[in-house]
């Protein structure tokens, strides 16, 4: 996801630290934000979980303080959560992190915001030269196992490569690991590392097919709680005859002002959700985590989630039946069997192992069966011509005696 997608994200997640409300029975209302107020109430929004948000309407005469949260505890708040995992960030990415921090840093000097963000690139750069050691052994593990590869390995080892990171994603990003075996999916069927990954990947569509519906339930309880709740704050207004025109008037406007909050709201998680997709789909990708707290998003991804669910549930296990069929071809080749090894390409052809990686193999069962054929030929005139040349000796033997018993 690139940065700028990043920090639109950032920004509609709820932060770390924000408005604080207590109540006179000693509920403490943490992290929350301060809505609409109103004379009589004041309405909330309280983060749950995943990006959703709980909306509350307290009454004025039950609340014994408000604190909002100043720029600078906001400012810190926002760091805090945009650097709340950088481990899951690149080398590159962590470089950059560095230098805004350093920026955040200049710009305050001093208060929380300062703090937060000396805290945040401490970790940073403890992680970035970290990476740097890493990326740099996979850089020359990578290097050496690319030396070693071969027209007959290049399959299984591109699709080895994959597995990898399928494997690393599984547990850190399921999303991530279901994209990365799409990609395995179409571009080596019938490999090794696919029937490996087979088992994992069926299991991860099936979890996250029941966490999206989960995620997708809670967010629609959400958003039913909220225009519920204005439905009975515009009920209760409609309905009190004691109620002044200046306080109705009020009311209205509160009313209206929550339902635009809460349209804008679902309006920019959509806007942001959007433009993501249209990255993702660019890279010609089904799988990726749903931009927080967006209705749409989780739809989508259960859809694709609910699809591979089923299909992976029900389809033959992978076997890995290209790799056997490749390897096996290979060996043949080599023990000069060229008409079985002719035999086992159609079992790679079958398995649906893309063209270019059987291409050479196909030019070596021709080549190899053109010199058998060859050899075949050679061997019957060989055969031939000295089946001719006993022939002919053995019938001047016959004359050579017919002519001496002959003479005697």
């Amino acid at each position: 996801m690139n940065k700028s997608l990043m920090l639109a994200l950032a920004a509609l997640v709820p932060l770390a630290a924000a408005d604080e409300v207590k109540l006179k029975d000693g509920t403490i209302y943490k992290d929350c934000s301060v809505e609409v107020e109103t004379p009589e109430s004041v309405s909330l929004l309280v983060p749950v979980a995943g990006g959703i948000k709980d909306s509350l309407t307290i009454k004025r005469e039950l609340i014994e303080s408000i604190r909002k949260a100043t720029p600078d505890e906001l400012e810190s708040a926002k760091i805090t959560k945009t650097y709340a995992k950088p481990e899951a960030m690149n080398a590159k990415e962590l470089e950059n992190a560095v230098a805004d921090l350093d920026k955040v840093i200049k710009k305050n000097p001093q208060g929380l915001a300062h703090d937060a963000a000396v805290k945040a690139r401490a970790r940073v750069v403890v992680l970035l030269e970290e990476k740097k050691l890493v990326e740099g052994a996979q850089a020359a593990q990578e290097a050496k196992e690319e030396a070693e590869v071969t027209v007959r390995t290049k399959y299984d080892h591109e699709a080895n490569k994959l597995l990898k990171r399928f494997k690393a994603l599984a547990v850190r990003n399921p999303y991530q690991a279901m994209a990365v075996y799409d990609r395995m999916r179409d571009g080596y069927p019938g490999s090794a590392a696919l029937a490996d990954a087979y088992p994992d990947a069926s299991r991860i569509a099936s979890q996250l097919n029941r966490k999206l519906e989960v995620m997708i339930a809670a967010k629609e309880k959400s958003l039913e709680k909220e225009r519920e709740i204005l439905r009975k704050e515009e009920e209760k207004r409609r309905g009190d005859p004691k109620l002044t025109k200046e306080q109705r008037q009020l009311l209205m406007d509160a009313f209206q002002k929550r339902q635009t909050a809460i349209r804008e709201r679902e309006n920019q998680l959509t806007e942001v959700y959007r433009a993501y997709r249209k990255k993702v789909k660019e890279r010609g990708d089904r799988w990726y985590e749903p931009t927080a707290g967006s209705l749409e998003a989780m739809r989508d991804v259960k859809l694709v989630a609910a699809t591979d669910a089923e299909r992976l549930k029900n389809q033959e296990p992978e076997k890995g039946a290209g790799s056997a069929a490749l390897e096996k071809a290979w060996t043949l080749c080599d023990e000069k069997k060229f008409d079985e090894a002719m035999e086992a390409l159609a079992d790679v052809r079958t398995a649906q192992v893309p063209r270019e990686y059987y291409e050479e193999l196909t030019e070596t069962v021709r080549v190899g069966l053109q010199e058998q054929r060859a050899r075949e030929r050679a061997e019957r005139a060989e055969a031939a011509r000295k089946a001719r040349e006993d022939r002919d000796k053995k019938r001047q033997e016959e004359r050579a005696a017919a002519a001496k018993a002959k003479k005697k």
